[in-house]
């Protein structure tokens, strides 16, 4: 049987030092690993952008609230002709109307928000509304690509912190793959919840707010206020199942924010992936995230990069309402070799089936090995489907958010299944064999284990 757990010896994605090996043309040599990973044309990819048909929102004259109609005019006011093209699209798709967000509030309510309220000093509402269109017409364009910080800016900046820029900073090779990938699945399939974000986020407030139950993170009371205290979590516990949590960046994503709404190149992240990215993050790592120099520190890794999945499903669960269980299915050993696997990879690959059938998006971690088969890079992309072609053979179609392109790709079910480290998976999608032990308690029995035996040292 499957024992499922978070805890293992490498944690996602590895340091800056062991770049990432991706999964891409550029590191699939053989022809016959090229021809297993195929990019996605234009008109393949509009399978994978969901089209909503959700209940107009009422016209609403009273109280100062103004109609729908008064709404768009007021945005595309903000915007030039290629921008109000976008907005009627994503109208014309009903996105517009869209209100699968934790407040109930539509897509248009948080983008006239944007329009209308105030910003944080250096951000435009035009740029932000601009790049929130652009996200939800096509979510693959969201990147976890960091900008450089020019010369001139950086000196500008450390004037106005009184801070130093550490020279690695002026170029971060990124490790926010998890979290890029959370804000493509947050676009894709919650474009209200991401234009909430969006807003929040930008505001004055720095912050978005969310109500959730607390069986959405935890399988009992004192397992959920666990969690909420040891990931130092900003919550207030309304009753006893329901929590509203605060989400905000760390105090530096504002630079990076406003470093990108002025100096974004091609294939660079938005200011709103910044914010998006940094919050999540920050929220995964016990609130310790510098988006200066894309590090953390925390609890959880001792590594200064990324999330572990543990961290990761806890801000999955946070941000998508959703417990998930965090399955690792290989086994490396103290110092990264792969030892073997969990399950099957026919196993696997049902958790993965299981959860596309129920509408749910599968972030996985995988592992780049070496001739030894030690690890020697990981990555993290999300899997948004799955096709057989006219041979018989199986392909997953995935989303990567560091492959300079805006367009699903397909990868081989027997390339990509033998690679994966991890995923979060939600319960009903797992096997009912399956022998799950809750993360939490494992973690704790570690703690004791881990005392004990220094005090006997």
């Amino acid at each position: 049987m499957l024992k499922i757990s978070q805890f293992n010896n490498i944690n996602f994605p590895i340091t800056e030092q062991k770049k990432c090996k991706e999964l891409s043309t550029n590191t699939i040599q053989s022809k016959e690993e090229k021809q297993n990973f195929v990019q996605y044309s234009a008109e393949n990819l509009k399978a994978y952008i969901p089209s909503f048909s959700a209940k107009q929102k009422e016209t609403n004259n009273t109280n100062n609230i103004p109609s729908r109609n008064q709404q768009i005019r007021t945005i595309k006011s903000k915007l030039d002709k290629n921008s109000q093209l976008l907005l009627n699209r994503l109208e014309q798709n009903g996105i517009l109307d869209d209100n699968n967000s934790n407040d109930g509030s539509t897509v248009l309510d948080n983008l006239y928000k944007i329009a209308t309220e105030p910003r944080i000093r250096g951000l435009s509402d035009t740029l932000i509304i601009t790049e929130v269109l652009k996200a939800l017409d096509n979510p693959f364009s969201i990147t976890q690509k960091f900008g450089d910080i020019p010369e001139n800016v950086a000196k500008a900046i450390e004037q106005e912190t009184g801070e130093i820029i550490p020279e690695k900073a002026k170029n971060v090779v990124s490790s926010s793959c998890v979290v890029a990938s959370m804000e493509f699945n947050l676009a894709s399939k919650k474009p209200a919840e991401f234009v909430r974000f969006a807003q929040g986020l930008s505001s004055n407030n720095y912050s978005v707010t969310k109500n959730i139950k607390m069986s959405d993170i935890s399988s009992g009371v004192a397992e959920g206020l666990w969690k909420l205290r040891e990931f130092n979590t900003e919550s207030e516990l309304n009753n006893w199942e329901d929590i509203t949590i605060k989400l905000k960046p760390d105090r530096n994503a504002i630079v990076r924010a406003r470093v990108q709404t002025s100096y974004k190149d091609p294939n660079e992240r938005s200011c709103i992936d910044v914010l998006i990215q940094s919050a999540l993050l920050n929220l995964g790592s016990q609130n310790t995230y510098d988006a200066i120099i894309d590090e953390r520190t925390g609890k959880f890794n001792p590594d200064k990069s990324g999330l572990t999945d543990f961290e990761k499903t806890f801000v999955e669960e946070v941000v998508f309402e959703n417990p998930k269980i965090s399955v690792v299915y290989q086994n490396l050993d103290e110092n990264g070799y792969l030892t073997g696997y969990n399950c099957e990879p026919q196993e696997t690959k049902q958790h993965i089936l299981k959860s596309l059938e129920l509408g749910q998006n599968v972030i996985v971690g995988y592992t780049h090995l070496d001739e030894n088969n030690k690890v020697d890079g990981g990555h993290e992309i999300t899997i948004i489907g799955y096709e057989k072609d006219e041979n018989g053979k199986g392909f997953f179609i995935c989303n990567d958010t560091d492959d300079n392109k805006d367009a699903p790709v397909s990868i081989s079910e027997e390339t990509l299944l033998p690679l994966i480290h991890h995923a979060g998976i939600s319960k009903e999608a797992l096997n009912q064999n399956d022998y799950i032990v809750e993360p939490w308690r494992e973690y704790l029995e570690q703690i004791k284990k881990d005392f004990t035996n220094n005090k006997a040292a």
